[in-house]
């Protein structure tokens, strides 16, 4: 069975759009990187999954890297074992090749449209186009509020946390194991989009387990950047999952050493109450505070997923216009072509 992963290779954050594309997909780490162009209702996600399904029937692991604001569809999709990523290369994480042609292809699927349909509808096109631009602009207003409230939250949380209590517990159980290569890289398991909060749980490889950090007022997430530091200044082989509204604060960690994935979003496996970090009496007299502070981060989340839910709702009547003067067998034949380049048949 192949076993396949998934993240997130963007987020919708406090600072508004959050791109990894240039580490995931740095040309200097891959041996050919296809560049998918074109608009709205183009088939570029389908053509994505296509690559994916035809590694997938060869026995290939992928990594699958979704939309962090229209969740159900794709920005990329990596082949690690051969080298090759095929990947979403328009706005807003808009791509161009470095190396063009020694390692780079743009496959442009713009190129099957029907113009004359789509001039046709411009004026509806504009003004579509311009009603997602205000959404998300008024969406990341309301995240930017929601991560300062969520910011200060954590801020007064942090007076209640022994964090010299939490390092000893990290140390204990970074002891399990040596460290080895210290290699280090980020991805996002969260996403805020036109779906709402949306998180990726990936399946465990043999041998490892997960580890939910539970606790209220933030306590997981200040173990977990205890935990973050003492196992990067150890030089421990790590995964980060940065928080989506936040990254700088982390939601995930996992330590390839130990063979554990370390996540403040409840999972099936063992549970570590970070509740024991906290130290009641400053707790109680902040509690008032975070709790205002929760209630206010809540409400300005709201607000953002409300903007954001907009922007897709509007996002898809825009897409129709698209869809219908798209030539798809095109764009199929296309991708069989490329199916072709990748694995050699």
């Amino acid at each position: 069975m192949v076993m396949n992963k998934s993240y997130y290779a963007a987020a919708n954050t406090e600072k508004g759009f959050r791109s990894l594309f240039a580490e995931i997909f740095s040309p200097s780490s891959l041996s050919r990187l296809y560049i998918i162009k074109g608009g709205p209702g183009t088939g570029k996600s389908t053509f994505m999954y296509g690559i994916g399904k035809a590694a997938a029937e060869r026995g290939i692991p992928a990594e699958y890297y979704y939309c962090s604001a229209d969740t159900g569809s794709l920005d990329g999709v990596k082949l690690p074992s051969l080298g090759v990523a095929v990947i979403d290369g328009t706005s807003p994480h808009a791509h161009e090749p470095r190396y063009p042609g020694a390692c780079e292809k743009i496959i442009n699927l713009g190129e099957n449209f029907d113009c004359e349909k789509l001039r046709a509808h411009r004026a509806e096109i504009e003004m579509l186009s311009e009603e997602c631009s205000a959404c998300y602009r008024r969406g990341v207003r309301f995240l930017a509020a929601a991560g300062e409230t969520e910011r200060l939250h954590l801020e007064v949380a942090a007076r209640a946390f022994d964090s010299e209590k939490a390092r000893k517990a990290a140390k204990r159980l970074l002891s399990k194991a040596k460290p080895a290569r210290g290699e280090y890289a980020e991805r996002y398991i969260s996403a805020l989009g036109t779906r709402g909060e949306a998180h990726i749980y990936n399946p465990l490889e043999k041998g490892e387990k997960a580890v939910y950090v539970s606790g209220k007022y933030g306590a997981g997430k200040l173990f977990l950047d205890v935990l973050y530091k003492e196992a990067k200044a150890g030089g421990y082989t790590l995964m980060r999952y940065p928080a989506v509204l936040l990254h700088d604060y982390t939601e995930g960690l996992y330590i390839k050493e130990l063979g554990v994935r370390f996540t403040v979003t409840e999972e099936a496996g063992e549970e570590l109450n970070a509740m024991r970090f906290v130290r009641g009496e400053v707790l109680a007299e902040n509690r008032g505070k975070l709790r205002f502070a929760e209630k206010c981060r809540e409400a300005l989340l709201q607000g953002a997923l409300a903007e954001l839910a907009k922007m897709g709702r509007t996002h898809d009547e825009l897409e129709k216009y698209y869809i219908d003067a798209m030539d798809f067998e095109k764009s199929d034949a296309a991708r069989k072509e490329t199916e072709k380049e990748i694995f050699g048949e």
